[in-house]
């Protein structure tokens, strides 16, 4: 896939990172291997957190009356989706169902995308893992189901937002 993708490509393939120099300008620097990843960190941490602002809310909102309740599923999810995004920003990670390495770009219909995905994915993950473990009577649950719809679901956001960027292309 080329530049106009869906797809910001070349975070994954380069070694250089838009930084502040200081001096109110925005520079390219050349960073490691761990500051790549702490770059990219903090990069699909705002991404994902601004996204997400509606269901935090909520959640926030809710009682929290047992360690392993809404509030604790949520944070596994939140936590999981950033690092697992992070991972596949830097091209650590090549999402299923793409043959493009990187994240989504910030294109207007793909941040709608994106409020739409992961309010839905995260509100999934951490009410339905606690609903789940409160079914099977093992509070522990809650927070494995969590974490892997948090998987699933940030490894299947790449292949999505494609899917969505080329309907609307045609």
């Amino acid at each position: 896939m080329g530049r106009d993708s869906a797809r910001d490509t070349r975070t994954a393939t380069s070694n250089r990172r838009r930084t502040w120099s200081g001096y109110g300008q925005l520079i390219r620097a050349e960073k490691s291997a761990f500051g790549r990843f702490l770059h990219d960190l903090t990069y699909v941490f705002t991404d994902v957190s601004v996204s997400i602002l509606p269901l935090l809310f909520l959640v926030i909102e809710r009682p929290a009356a047992r360690f392993y309740g809404v509030r604790a599923a949520m944070l596994v999810a939140w936590a999981t989706t950033v690092v697992v995004a992070a991972a596949i920003r830097g091209g650590l990670l090549c999402p299923p169902g793409t043959d493009a390495l990187g994240w989504v770009s910030l294109s207007p219909a793909l941040v709608v995308l994106r409020i739409g995905y992961f309010n839905l994915a995260l509100g999934v993950a951490a009410f339905g893992g606690v609903a789940v473990a409160g079914a099977l009577g093992t509070p522990v649950a809650a927070l494995a189901l969590s974490f892997v719809v948090a998987l699933v679901a940030t490894l299947a956001f790449p292949a999505a937002a494609d899917a969505l960027y080329r309907r609307l292309a045609d």
